[in-house]
């Protein structure tokens, strides 16, 4: 069963193409996985963030900069997360039928002075990512930390999420564009999306 508040907030993602909560993710899930972010900046496998996909994925520091690996399960942590995850995709497709099938996600590491430029996470008719999603893992995150993510909701009204532990954030990934500004410390996050059937 949805609880009242999983409900509210995917009704508000279909109606604006975004929502918030605050508080989503338990402090320590989130504990566990900023250590694991911060640890990307030593880690072999982590690689710079690009952008574009296929032929035409390229590493850009005028558009992105942060250090990324891909959820693997290789911790409890990200079991846990991406078993949230999952609970989410089942609720999205219970209330509203959208037919979501997979999930992918990353953990990025945006270092002091990272930002990712103006974009949506889907190219326009492709349905290869339908909702983006979004999880803060820094404690103690201030305004004046700077990171926020400024997104652009489908009624225009320009929305700034203040990157702290435990938010949750749900885009329309097709739809709705969004950046992060430049950030004044090390901002751990994950980025994730749920796809359509290949």
């Amino acid at each position: 069963m949805i609880s009242p508040p999983t409900a509210a907030l995917i009704e508000r993602l279909l109606a604006t193409g975004c929502a918030v909560a605050e508080d989503y993710f338990a402090p320590a899930l989130c504990q566990a996985l900023q250590l694991e972010a911060e640890a990307l900046t030593a880690d072999e496998t982590a690689i710079d963030a690009g952008v574009g996909r296929g032929v035409d994925h390229k590493s850009d520091a005028a558009i992105r900069r942060a250090r990324i690996r891909w959820l693997d399960g290789r911790s409890p942590a990200q079991l846990d997360f991406t078993g949230r995850a999952e609970d989410l995709r089942i609720s999205i497709n219970e209330l509203f039928y959208l037919g979501l099938f997979d999930f992918d996600a990353q953990l990025a590491l945006t270092p002091v002075g990272g930002f990712y430029a103006r974009h949506s996470d889907s190219f326009q008719g492709a349905r290869n990512r339908i909702v983006s999603l979004v999880a803060y893992l820094n404690d103690g995150w201030q305004s004046a930390d700077g990171g926020c993510l400024r997104i652009w909701p489908l009624d225009g009204a320009r929305i700034d999420v203040v990157p702290r532990r435990g938010t949750l954030v749900l885009m329309l990934s097709e739809n709705v564009e969004h950046e992060v500004l430049p950030t004044n410390r090390s901002r751990a996050s994950i980025a994730g999306w749920f796809r359509l059937r290949a």
